[in-house]
């Protein structure tokens, strides 16, 4: 198996390291809408069509959200497009490069891709599988001269209706035929394939039909309260990188006898007093700790009598339990990477794509190098197609770093700011992606938090092969990119429109991702090829970002990219009215999943009409408030109904005003005394508190669910005592 592994940047510790903004591409001089349209058209992989790109004139750049409504009717059906600036854009790049560091996350690019990233976990599980039965796997079986794909063969047994019925057809020919392997005698070729099915696969599959399969770890369901693109943590993955070939060891038909452990090996079972569980996890007790056995996955201890078949002695290979065999792969994330400065990653960019593209810098031809699709030395095309190959080979292990949402607010902007530049004419320009979300027919005006991320810009300094999963922006907003400068961003984006058929063929693609994690597309860490979309009929385009160069993604699109080098962007939402009615679709769709939305809708709504009661006159407003005040109706009814104003609970039950109800625990933030504890939904209008238990607190279509949950008291319409 290849292994490429960034470096791990000890040179990026030297405080006040400088950054020459020389050694990058910076936003063109001169007229970048000229030379920008006489960019030949490059090839795209798998045919994508270019997604629209827009030339403002001087007058219609003044007007940020004004010109993205004008373009919206043609933009919005591609899901994003791309602006370049008129002549005269040329704002200064303001952070300071000296002191800004930051810390990337780590990506293994084969672990991104949905399809690949669940042969891997089958893989994992194959080899906790075997190493806890006490024959570890040490080398996948080939067959010519390539790796055997465990995951698909067992898929094609799986779909011609299992083991038995393939092997009493006799149909492992045709299976080898299917996965494009090619032996002149066929009956060498099913024998290779029935033979390492009976060994490696069958006896997993025995396993699972009697432990079940959907089993998780103690890590895996700590992993399963995931991040989303505005609340991060961080995911660390316990599973070893590479499941297809693990480190070798030796091969052994039964477990060794206690005087074949070596020291090392016992060490690594018993290790200190602080490292022995308290108990065994089957029977309970803590006694007979010397034949406890800890598993290597999450580090809980079994008894040896007590598993089953029992054990007699310690394994000297790594050993895992039910749990962690079952559960391999789902607690996946991106581990955090090192420090940098600007002028250290650099560093470590230019060593990674010169170590991938060596051919491409050994050319010196000096015609070779010039062209603004050259990448410094590689083509585009030649980068992106080297991207796709990696991401779907599970026997192929390159890991890049990504500096990804730093907060503009901690690190600095690159944009000049009012606050750090009063008199440079950038700092309040509409397109400071500082400014831009304040613009004035932005509705985010009237959204009283201040959210890192979404009105406040984060930046993200890129690699060769870093890469942002597909996604849609918190609230189905809209979101604007920058590039400051550097190599280009290649993106891919889906419309508004096909999002269900997105989200449908994801299911369909990666459905044991699914099953693990119903909430996937929240947690911005899955690829898909767009070759796959495209076959389940969903529109896919894209557009290669450069230095200068806005992209603009529309409300409910999904998007992902990834970086061909060495790259600094900026990105920043905003919502305009016709966003309105995706937010209503957002706000349900968070509720169905149970996730945090970043901001209350109905708060908006009632924020405006205070601020303005133009607003009641518009019809869009309208239309918005009508389904807010219906639902609202709809919901008190009900709860009421549940307690009705006569009989045994009249005592039970009162409505009252928000300022008569105490707000529970003080150091609880106001947001999430206003959260559903089922839902998680934001309880703006009205919510049903628990007397007894000022803990949590209710939405009304959640409501029954007091008498079983504890509850925080809440400023607002209803309070009852179940």
């Amino acid at each position: 198996m290849k292994r490429m592994r960034v470096s791990n940047g000890s040179r990026s510790q030297h405080d006040g390291e400088s950054f020459d903004l020389q050694g990058v591409r910076t936003v063109p001089q001169g007229d970048p809408q000229g030379m920008a349209q006489k960019l030949p058209p490059r090839k795209h992989m798998f045919d994508l069509p270019e997604a629209p790109i827009f030339y403002p004139s001087a007058e219609e750049f003044q007007d940020p959200l004004a010109y993205i409504q004008k373009i919206r009717p043609q933009a919005e059906n591609a899901g994003l497009c791309k602006i370049v600036p008129p002549a005269g854009w040329n704002p200064p790049f303001a952070l300071d490069t000296k002191r800004f560091r930051f810390r990337t996350r780590i990506q293994q690019l084969n672990s991104l891709e949905g399809k690949t990233r669940t042969n891997l976990n089958y893989l994992d599980q194959l080899y906790k599988f075997h190493a806890q039965q006490g024959q570890p796997l040490t080398k996948v079986p080939q067959l010519d001269h390539r790796p055997i794909d465990l995951f698909g063969l067992r898929h094609e047994v799986a779909v011609r209706g299992g083991y038995q019925k393939v092997n009493g057809e006799k149909r492992w020919a045709e299976i080898g035929r299917v996965m494009k392997y090619d032996r002149k005698t066929c009956t060498s070729m099913s024998n290779s394939l029935k033979s390492t099915y009976q060994k490696i696969i069958l006896p997993f599959e025995l396993y699972q039909a009697k432990h079940g399969s959907g089993s998780l770890s103690a890590a895996a369901e700590d992993g399963n309260s995931r991040r989303s693109k505005r609340q991060r943590s961080a995911a660390r993955s316990d599973s070893p990188a590479t499941p297809a070939l693990p480190p070798a060891a030796p091969a052994q038909e039964t477990v060794a006898s206690p005087s074949a452990v070596s020291a090392a090996e016992d060490s690594k079972r018993t290790a200190s007093l602080e490292t022995i569980p308290d108990a065994c996890e089957v029977c309970g007790s803590g006694e007979n700790d010397s034949e406890l056995l800890i598993c290597d996955g999450c580090d809980r201890g079994f008894h040896m009598y007590c598993l089953s078949p029992a054990l007699s002695a310690i394994p000297t290979n790594d050993w895992y339990c039910d749990a962690c065999v079952l559960g391999a792969g789902a607690d996946f994330g991106f581990e955090d990477g090192s420090e940098y400065t600007l002028a250290s990653f650099k560093r470590k960019s230019d060593e990674f794509k010169r170590r991938m593209f060596g051919e491409y810098y050994e050319k010196q031809a000096a015609g070779y190098l010039a062209g603004p699709q050259m990448e410094g030395r590689v083509p585009e095309d030649v980068v992106e197609s080297e991207f796709w190959r990696l991401v779907a080979s599970p026997y192929e292990d390159v890991e890049v770093e990504y500096g990804a949402d730093l907060h503009s607010a901690q690190h600095g902007s690159g944009f000049p700011t009012a606050e750090r530049a009063p008199l440079d004419p950038y700092a309040k320009h509409p397109w400071n992606l500082n400014e831009l979300p304040f613009q004035r027919e932005s509705l985010f005006n009237y959204i009283r938090q201040d959210i890192s991320g979404m009105m406040t810009p984060w930046i993200y300094v890129g690699m060769c092969f870093s890469t942002f999963c597909w996604h849609n922006e918190d609230h189905y907003t809209y979101s604007v990119n920058y590039q400051h400068w550097g190599d280009t961003k290649t993106w891919y984006g889906v419309p508004g429109r096909h999002a269900d058929m997105f989200e449908d063929a994801m299911r369909a693609a990666v459905p044991e991702l699914f099953a693990d994690q119903p909430d996937l597309l929240f947690q911005l860490v899955t690829m898909l090829s767009p070759d796959v979309l495209l076959r389940r009929g969903v529109e896919v385009v894209t557009c290669d970002q450069r230095a200068g160069e806005f992209v603009v993604t529309f409300p409910q699109s999904y998007h992902a990219g990834f970086n061909q080098g060495f790259n600094f962007n900026e990105a920043v939402n905003f919502a305009t009215p016709d966003w309105m009615p995706f937010d209503i679709s957002s706000v349900k769709r968070y509720r169905q999943y149970a996730r945090s939305p970043v901001f209350s809708h109905d708060e908006l709504l009632m924020t405006m009409c205070e601020a303005d009661a133009k607003y009641l006159l518009l019809p869009w407003f309208q239309r918005a408030a009508a389904e807010m005040l219906v639902r609202e109706r709809s919901d008190r009814a009900r709860v009421r109904a549940m307690w009705p104003a006569s009989g045994a609970l009249q005592r039970r039950m009162r409505e009252a005003a928000w300022d008569d109800v105490a707000l529970g625990e003080s150091d609880i933030p106001e947001d999430m005394r206003q959260q559903c504890v089922v839902c998680k939904a934001f309880s703006f209008l009205s919510a049903v508190v628990c007397d007894c238990s000022p803990t949590y607190v209710s939405c009304l279509l959640h409501a029954e669910k007091v008498s079983s949950w504890a509850v925080v008291y809440l400023p607002h319409v209803l309070n009852a005592c179940a």
